[in-house]
C-alpha cells in the first residue's frame, strides 16, 4: 500500500531501520505534533527529525516497527512498517490527533469502520492485518503493495481497453464493499493501488467517513469546503486534479449521507478522467465544479478519441444527477463496461477473413495438385482475455485472498476444470474450421458450430469473471456453477444443430441476435453462480432491444432465462408472467426446446413455490407433449422427468415420482451425463424420497452415492457435499449404527463453515444432541445444543426443533423445573392456534411424553401422547400414527396397563406393515416391545419368536453393540429361560452378550438388572 494521496518515499530500500528495541509508547503523537503548521509533513528531513531523533530506541506503533514515511493525506499517515511476527512488511494508517474536534469519536469512528474494513476478503481490496490503538492513536496495519496509484499509472498512455479493464477490476472491490455494506466515500485513482505484479487493489474502504464524519462544519457549506481557505481556490494544479471535491458526488456535495450509487458516481469521474485524459465537470475552480455539477453538465468526450461511444454512455449514466437515474448497483455498471456489442462483430469479420484465405489458400493448394490443406490457426488466440494465464492467476489470487478451506478445494477443483473446459474448446473449435476447410463440411454447418462455441465461450469468460470477484459468502455458488459449463459436445452434434431454430437471414440482425444468445450464455452463468440480480440486469438489456426481438426466437430466449432467474430470485409472480410469455413466444416460432423448458420450470413453479398444485398438474398433458418434442436432447428430457416427479411428489404420488426420478438418473448416466449437478440433485430427491417411504437401506445407498459424487464435483467442503453428508450421517442412525453417524457428524461438524448457513449448522448440531441423548452421552448433548440454542435464528424451523429437543434432554437430566420451562417458552413462540397443539407443533408433545417419563412421571407422559394421536385422522400421516401408539405402549406397558399397551402396540405394528419395507428397524422396535410385553404376560413362545425376528432385523443392519440389540438379547434370554430357575446356555450367552453391551454404553441400570438375573439364574444342567 501506498499513502492515500498517491505520494509514494523513495527510502523504500534505505537502511533507516532502528534497532529491535521498543520505543516509547507516545512516539508517534509526539512526533507528529512536533511538526510546525508551515512544515511539509512529506519533508524527509522533517520526517526524520520528528520520528528519528538520535537515540537508540525505535519508534514503534503496537507491534509494528516504523521503517518510513510512505505518505499523508486528509485523514492521516501511513507509514511503511516491520511486522516482526510474520515477517512480513505492511503499511500502517494512524488517524492524526487533530483532524478531528472530538479525538475520542474520531477514534471509535475509525475503529468501527477499520473493523469493518478488516471484515472484506477480496482480490481487489487491500488486505487489512490488524485494527488497534496504541496511546490514544487508532492504527490500520495493512498489506504493502509494491507498485503505484492508478492516477500515475494511468498517466503512461496507456491503451483504453486496458485502462477500462484496470478499472473494472478496482470497481469489483467496490462492489464486494456494497455487498458487505461499505461504503467507500472517497473513491478516486489516487485511493487505487495498481502492484508491480499486476493486481489492483482499493484502499481505505469505509475510513473515509470515519474522518469525514468527526464534526459539523462551521458554516451551511459542507466540511470539506468550510475547512478550506475563505476564497474558492482552484481546485488544478498543472494539469492534475487534486483533492477529493472533484470527485464527489452531487448529493455528497450537499451534505447528504452518501451511499453505493455515490461510490458510482466517483467510479465513472475517475474512469472518465483517466480514458480521456482530462476531469468531466470545470475544475477551474470550485465554484464551476459546483455548477457543472448541479445542472449536471458533463464534458463531451474530446475528439478523436479512440473510447467508444458505448463506453462514454456508460460512463455518462453513472454520472446522472439524481442517484436513482444511475446504474441499479456496481454489478450493471461493471456489466455494462464489460459488455462490449462490437465483439461479435469482430469476431464475425475474423471468421469471414479466416474463411476467405482459407478459401484462397485452398485454391492455390488445388492447384499445385492438392498436395497439401491450409490449416486452420490455433484457437488458443480466441479465448486471451477469457481463459489465458493471466485470467487465471487472477482467479487463482481471487480464491487465495478468501482463504478458507473451501477456496483451496476451488483452487484445487475449479481451476482445473476450466483448463480442460478451455482445451476442449480449443480443440472443437480448431476441428470446426478444419472439417470446413478440408471441404467436409458446410459453410452453414460452420457458422452453426461457430455461433454454439462463441456461446459457450461467453458462458466461460462470465464464470471467470464471477470467479475473479467472488466473496466467501457467494463462493459455493460460483463454485457450483464452474460444474455446470454447458457441454461443448452439442456443438458437435450436427443432427441437433440442423435442428435449431435457423438464425435470421440479415446479416446484420444475425449478428446481433448471437451477441444477445451470447449475453444470455452469460446470464445463465450468473444465475448458476447465484448473482441473480447481475443475471436479470443482463437479460433485460436483450429484452430492452426491441430493433432485434422482432427475431421471435431470441425473445423467447431472453424471456425463458428472464423467468428462471426470477424464479431463483424468488420473484414468483415475474416468473410466472415470463414462462408464460416465453412459452407462447417459443411456439409461435416452433422453438421446441424453449416452449418444454418453459413449460416444464412453469409447471414446477405451480406446484413448489406457488403450491397451487391443481393447476400444475392441469398444465402437465402439454408440458409432457411438448418435453415429448425434444427428448433427444437429454439435459433438457432429464430436467422435465425431475420436474415432473417434484410435480408428483407434491402430491404425494411418490411411485410416480420415483419411477420419473429413476427415469431421470438412467437417461444421464447411459449419456455420459450421470456426474453432473443435474444427475446429483435428481439422485438427491431420491434418497429424500427413500426416506420418506422408510426405506433406509436404499435411503443409505443412495446418500452414500450422492455424498461422493457432491465431494468429487465440489470439494469436500462445499455446503451441497456438507448437506449430502450430513442426510448419510443422519440415515445411519436409523439402521441402528449410532456410533458411526455420531463419528461422521463430528467430523462434517469440525470442517463447517456457516459462511450464511447457520442454520444448516444448527442441524448438524441438533441431529447430533438427538443420537449423543439416546446413546447416553449426556454432557455432549448440552454441549451441542446449546451451541445450536446460540447459534441458530429464532426465525427458523431448526430453533423449534432444538427447543423440542432440550425439552427431551432436560428431562433425562433429572431437571423438572428447567424442562417446565423450556416447554413453556417452546408453547409462547406459537401463534393463536388455529389447529390442535398435536399439529402445530407435535415433536414437542412427543418429546414432553419422553422427557416426563425419564423423569419418572410415566403416567403424566400418556397426555401428549394422547393429544397428538387425537390430532392425527386415520388416513393422513400413518407413520405418526405409529410412532406415537409405539410410544404409548411401551409407556402403558411400564404402567401395568397390559391389555391397552398390547392395543396400541398391535396398532402401531400394523400401522409400520402398511407404510415401511419389511425389515425395517422401527417393525424392528415394535417387536420388540411386544416381546417385552409377552415376558411380563408369561407368554415365553411367543416372546422367545418375537425377540428372534427383532434380533435378526438388527443384525443385518445395526451395530453389534447397538443398545436396542442389548434389550433384544436380554429379552430372548428371558424367554428362553421361561419358568425355569437355571438358565440355558443360549440364554445365559444372550444375557451375557447384552451385559457387555451395557457396560460399554455405561448403563448402570440395565447392567445390576442383568447381573440380578444371572445370579439368579445359574447355567442349566448339561443335556437340558
Amino acid at each position: 500500500m501506498a499513502s492515500d494521496e498517491g505520494t509514494r518515499d523513495e527510502v523504500e530500500g534505505s537502511s533507516e531501520r532502528t534497532p529491535a528495541v521498543r520505543g516509547d509508547s507516545d512516539t508517534l503523537p509526539r512526533a507528529m505534533a512536533s511538526l510546525k503548521q508551515d512544515e511539509d509533513p512529506l519533508d524527509k528531513k522533517l520526517v526524520k527529525r520528528a520520528l528519528f531523533p538520535r537515540r537508540t530506541t525505535p519508534v514503534q506503533i503496537g507491534r509494528f516497527q516504523i521503517l518510513s514515511l510512505v505518505g499523508r493525506g486528509g485523514m492521516g499517515v501511513v507509514y511503511a512498517a516491520y511486522d516482526d511476527q510474520l515477517d512480513r512488511k505492511v503499511a500502517v494508517k494512524v488517524l492524526l490527533a487533530d483532524s478531528a474536534r472530538d479525538p475520542v469519536l474520531a477514534r471509535n469512528r475509525l475503529m468501527r469502520e477499520a473493523q469493518a474494513m478488516a471484515r472484506l476478503s477480496h482480490a481487489s481490496i487491500v488486505t487489512v492485518h490488524e485494527v488497534g490503538q496504541d496511546n490514544g492513536q487508532v492504527f490500520v496495519a495493512m498489506e504493502f503493495v509494491r507498485g503505484t496509484t492508478l492516477e500515475a499509472w494511468a498517466q503512461q498512455d496507456r491503451p483504453w481497453r486496458e485502462v477500462l479493464a484496470t478499472f473494472v477490476r478496482a470497481g469489483r472491490g467496490l462492489e464486494a464493499a456494497h455487498r458487505a455494506g461499505l461504503i467507500h466515500r472517497d473513491f478516486k485513482p489516487a485511493n487505487v493501488m495498481v502492484g508491480d505484479d499486476g493486481a489492483v487493489k482499493v484502499l481505505d474502504f469505509g475510513l473515509a467517513r470515519a474522518a469525514d464524519d468527526v464534526a459539523q462544519a462551521p458554516s451551511d457549506l459542507p466540511r470539506h469546503i468550510a475547512q478550506s481557505d475563505s476564497h474558492l481556490a482552484p481546485l488544478t494544479r498543472t494539469g492534475t486534479v487534486l483533492g477529493t471535491p472533484a470527485y464527489m458526488s452531487p448529493e455528497a456535495h450537499r451534505g447528504e449521507s452518501s451511499t453505493a450509487a455515490s461510490d458510482q458516481f466517483s467510479f465513472c469521474v475517475s474512469l472518465y478522467q483517466c480514458l480521456y485524459g482530462a476531469p468531466p465537470f470545470d475544475t477551474t475552480s470550485l465554484a464551476t465544479l459546483l455548477a457543472d455539477l448541479r445542472r449536471g453538465r458533463v464534458a463531451p468526450p474530446p475528439a478523436g478519441t479512440p473510447v467508444p461511444a458505448w463506453v462514454h454512455r456508460a460512463i455518462r449514466r453513472g454520472l446522472s444527477l439524481a442517484p436513482e437515474d444511475r446504474f441499479p448497483s456496481m454489478t450493471a455498471l461493471l456489466a455494462a463496461l464489460e459488455r462490449d456489442p462490437g465483439a461479435a462483430y469482430r469476431r464475425w469479420i475474423a471468421l469471414a477473413v479466416t474463411a476467405a484465405v482459407t478459401a484462397v489458400a485452398g485454391f492455390f493448394a488445388a492447384d499445385r495438385g492438392g498436395v497439401e490443406t491450409q490449416r486452420c490457426p490455433d484457437a488458443s488466440a480466441e479465448l486471451a482475455g477469457v481463459w489465458d494465464d493471466a485470467r487465471a492467476t487472477a482467479v487463482r489470487a481471487a480464491l487465495s485472498a478468501i482463504d478458507t478451506p473451501a477456496a483451496a478445494d476451488a483452487l484445487a477443483t475449479v481451476l482445473p476444470r476450466m483448463d480442460a473446459y478451455a482445451a476442449a474448446w480449443v480443440a472443437m473449435r480448431n476441428e470446426a474450421c478444419l472439417t470446413h476447410a478440408e471441404a467436409r463440411q458446410s459453410a452453414p454447418m460452420f457458422d452453426l458450430r461457430t455461433a454454439c462455441l462463441d456461446q459457450r465461450r461467453a458462458g466461460l469468460d462470465a464464470l471467470a469473471a464471477a470467479l475473479t470477484q467472488v466473496d466467501a459468502a457467494g463462493l459455493d455458488s460460483v463454485v457450483q456453477a464452474s460444474a455446470e459449463l454447458p457441454v461443448l459436445d452439442r456443438c458437435a452434434d450436427v443432427e441437433a444443430l440442423t435442428a435449431d431454430i435457423p438464425p435470421p437471414d440479415d446479416p446484420r440482425l444475425s449478428l446481433r441476435v448471437q451477441a444477445h444468445r451470447e449475453t444470455l450464455a452469460r446470464a445463465q452463468v450468473r444465475e448458476d453462480a447465484g448473482q441473480y440480480a447481475l443475471g436479470r440486469t443482463l437479460v433485460e438489456d436483450v429484452l430492452a432491444d426491441s430493433s432485434t426481438l422482432v427475431y421471435e426466437p431470441l425473445r423467447a430466449e431472453a424471456l425463458l432465462r428472464a423467468g428462471s432467474l426470477a424464479m431463483e430470485a424468488g420473484d414468483h409472480a415475474a416468473a410466472e408472467q415470463a414462462f408464460s410469455s416465453a412459452m407462447l413466444a417459443a411456439l409461435g416460432s416452433d422453438h421446441d426446446a424453449v416452449a418444454a423448458v418453459a413449460s416444464s420450470k412453469h409447471a414446477f413453479l405451480r406446484a413448489v413455490p406457488l403450491n397451487q398444485l391443481a393447476q400444475a398438474r392441469a398444465e402437465l398433458p402439454l408440458a409432457t407433449a411438448l418435453n415429448l418434442r425434444v427428448r433427444r436432447e437429454v439435459d433438457l428430457y432429464a430436467e422435465f422427468l425431475t420436474n415432473l416427479g417434484a410435480v408428483e411428489a407434491t402430491g404425494h404420488e411418490l411411485a410416480a415420482a420415483r419411477q420419473h426420478w429413476e427415469e431421470a438418473v438412467a437417461l444421464l448416466e447411459s449419456h455420459g451425463r450421470g456426474e453432473t449437478i443435474q444427475s446429483l440433485n435428481t439422485q438427491a430427491n431420491l434418497g429424500w424420497l427413500a426416506d420418506a417411504e422408510r426405506r433406509d437401506e436404499d435411503m443409505i445407498a443412495i446418500y452414500t452415492r450422492t455424498a461422493a459424487l457432491s465431494e468429487r464435483l465440489l470439494g469436500p467442503h462445499h455446503a451441497v457435499h456438507m448437506r449430502r453428508a450430513f442426510y448419510l450421517a443422519g440415515g445411519l442412525g436409523k439402521l441402528g449404527r449410532p456410533r458411526e453417524a455420531i463419528r461422521r457428524l463430528i467430523e462434517l461438524e469440525r470442517r463447517f463453515s456457516p459462511v450464511g448457513n447457520d442454520y444448516v449448522h444448527g442441524m448438524f448440531l441438533h441431529k447430533l444432541a438427538m443420537l449423543e441423548i439416546d446413546e447416553g452421552q449426556l454432557a455432549a448433548a448440552r454441549e451441542h445444543l446449546d451451541r445450536a440454542y446460540k447459534e441458530v435464528p429464532e426465525t427458523s424451523w431448526v430453533f423449534d426443533e432444538v427447543l423440542c429437543e432440550r425439552v427431551h434432554l432436560l428431562g433425562v437430566e433429572g431437571d423438572a423445573a428447567g424442562m417446565q420451562l423450556e416447554y413453556d417458552r417452546a408453547l409462547a413462540r406459537l401463534p393463536a392456534p388455529p389447529d390442535p397443539l398435536g399439529r402445530q407443533y407435535p415433536c414437542l408433545l412427543y418429546n414432553r411424553a419422553r422427557a416426563l417419563d425419564a423423569l419418572g412421571r410415566t403416567a403424566e407422559a400418556l397426555a401428549p401422547l394422547e393429544e397428538r394421536l387425537a390430532a392425527l385422522t386415520p388416513t393422513e400421516r400413518t407413520i405418526d400414527i405409529a410412532d406415537v401408539s409405539l410410544l404409548l405402549g411401551e409407556l402403558r406397558h411400564k404402567l401395568g396397563l397390559l391389555d391397552e399397551a398390547e392395543a396400541d402396540l398391535r396398532r402401531a405394528l400394523t400401522s409400520y406393515e402398511r407404510v415401511v419395507p419389511p425389515g425395517n428397524l422401527k417393525i424392528a422396535r415394535n417387536l420388540l416391545a411386544l416381546a417385552e410385553l409377552s415376558l411380563t404376560r408369561r407368554r415365553f413362545e411367543d416372546a422367545t419368536d418375537l425377540a428372534a425376528q427383532a434380533l435378526a432385523m438388527y443384525a443385518a443392519v445395526a451395530e453389534p453393540d447397538h443398545l436396542p440389540v442389548a434389550r433384544a438379547r436380554f429379552a430372548r434370554a428371558q424367554a428362553l429361560t421361561g419358568e425355569a430357575t437355571a438358565a440355558p446356555a443360549e440364554a445365559r450367552a444372550e444375557a451375557e452378550a447384552a451385559l457387555a453391551i451395557w457396560r460399554a454404553k455405561s448403563r448402570t441400570e440395565d447392567v445390576q438388572r442383568s447381573l440380578s438375573w444371572l445370579a439368579a439364574h445359574p447355567p442349566a444342567a448339561s443335556g437340558r
